[in-house]
């Protein structure tokens, strides 16, 4: 059983994760972990560790009680402030940018099937009251956690509470979003970055984005644009871009294995766009990560 609920399915980094929650309360089984206060010591450290974006390896709820933070999840920039509530999903793409001094959230992360598979991978503004509804949850799952015998029929009820906390969230969340005058361009927006999360590899014509939301190619290019600030080739192409950075950074893969994997046409191909997009090289890239 691991030690941390980091794991980012990076051997290495999740080797060197478990010195960092050493006399911290985390509580770990093989279905889930807790761990009440994940603050900014803890960030800055995997800060150092995640300098590209690094892939979670089980779904994470966070809530994130107090400060502010900065970071990227698949093609998505987000800036939170406490309170708020985030879903991350399996497989997801995260990038910690910065944090600020004051920072602390509770993290749950969880392997198994929950009423939440469901639900999109989203971040949410929640209100003080909110908090303390969720956060009362999560202290009682501590507090079962640690009893002897381990009380399952307390503590998956208690889970499931909990996600269902967060759904309920999420829905009041879209309702204030539908009433906006962009709500509909939003979703398509998320909807577009999710879709390009699970499909940039074999697709990258904005045809086939277009007809799997039921628009135009001219209305997703506009929705795109005026919710991101970019037109949605430019997504595809960070896609593709984060997952090289991952690969060149934690896999042996040479630069033609990995551009065979992304589903592009050549290596020289793969190189041109590389370094197009980030000023290096791929070998270049790869030499730079492993002396830093």
């Amino acid at each position: 059983m691991q030690n941390t609920i980091h794991q980012l399915a990076i051997d290495e980094v999740r080797n060197r994760l478990e010195s960092l929650t050493q006399g911290r309360p985390y509580f770990a089984r093989e279905e889930y972990s807790i761990h009440m206060d994940v603050d900014r010591g803890v960030l800055l450290d995997i800060l150092r560790l995640l300098r590209v974006p690094a892939r979670l390896s089980e779904n994470r709820v966070v809530l994130v009680m107090r400060g502010k933070a900065d970071f990227s999840l698949d093609m998505l920039h987000y800036e939170v402030n406490a309170p708020c509530l985030a879903l991350l999903k399996d497989k997801s793409l995260l990038h910690i940018h910065n944090v600020s001094p004051d920072f602390l959230c509770h993290v749950i992360a969880y392997g198994e099937r929950s009423s939440l598979d469901a639900e999109k991978q989203t971040v949410i503004s929640i209100s003080e009251e909110e908090r303390k509804d969720v956060e009362l949850t999560i202290r009682l799952l501590w507090r079962f956690c640690g009893k002897t015998p381990f009380p399952y029929s307390v503590v998956g009820p208690l889970l499931e509470s909990l996600f269902e906390q967060y759904a309920l969230l999420v829905k009041r969340s879209a309702r204030k979003e539908e009433k906006s005058p962009r709500g509909r361009k939003e979703e398509i927006f998320r909807e577009f970055l999710s879709l390009v999360s699970e499909h940039f590899r074999q697709q990258r014509e904005l045809s086939f984005y277009a007809g799997s939301l039921c628009i135009s190619v001219h209305y997703l290019c506009e929705a795109v644009f005026v919710c991101g600030g970019h037109y949605p080739k430019h997504y595809i192409r960070q896609a593709l871009i984060s997952e090289a950075k991952y690969l060149l950074a934690y896999t042996p893969q040479s630069a033609a294995a990995i551009s065979e994997e992304l589903g592009l046409p050549n290596p020289a191909w793969f190189s041109r766009l590389f370094k197009r997009e980030t000023g290096l090289t791929p070998g270049a890239f790869r030499r730079q990560f492993r002396r830093s």
